[in-house]
């Protein structure tokens, strides 16, 4: 079985990367099976870096991986489970500020008005 699932991971994560999570999964009592395997390859890829993917995995110590819990923006992945979230840049929220500001201003009473005339309509 371990042949196997080597065989499917090894080339694309190379041998000691395959090695490495072989035996993690084994030590979790979780060992990997080839569909397993073929799971957790396509996940990687889907990352767009498996070698990556897959040592991020290794390093938070996850049983298994998905490609939507890491973040693709950026230089590296980030963990959507983290207690602390990604601050945003001075342009970002001078951005959403503008934003919410023109969303009060300006959006609301045209959505007041909207309802008021589907409702007069539905009448």
């Amino acid at each position: 079985m371990t042949k196997e699932v080597m065989d499917i991971l090894s080339p694309t994560l190379g041998e000691d990367l395959a090695k490495d999570i072989i035996a993690h999964r084994k030590g979790l009592k979780c060992p990997l099976t080839a569909r397993g395997a073929r799971a957790l390859l396509k996940q990687y890829e889907l990352t767009g870096n498996p070698v990556a993917a897959a040592e991020y995995q290794l390093n938070m110590g996850w049983r298994g991986f998905s490609h939507e819990w890491v973040n693709k923006k950026g230089s590296g992945f980030h963990d959507p489970h983290n207690p602390m979230p990604r601050q945003q840049s001075r342009e970002e929220y001078i951005r959403d500020a503008i934003r919410r500001n023109n969303d009060d201003w300006e959006g609301s009473s045209d959505r007041r008005v909207n309802n008021l005339i589907k409702l007069a309509v539905a009448k």
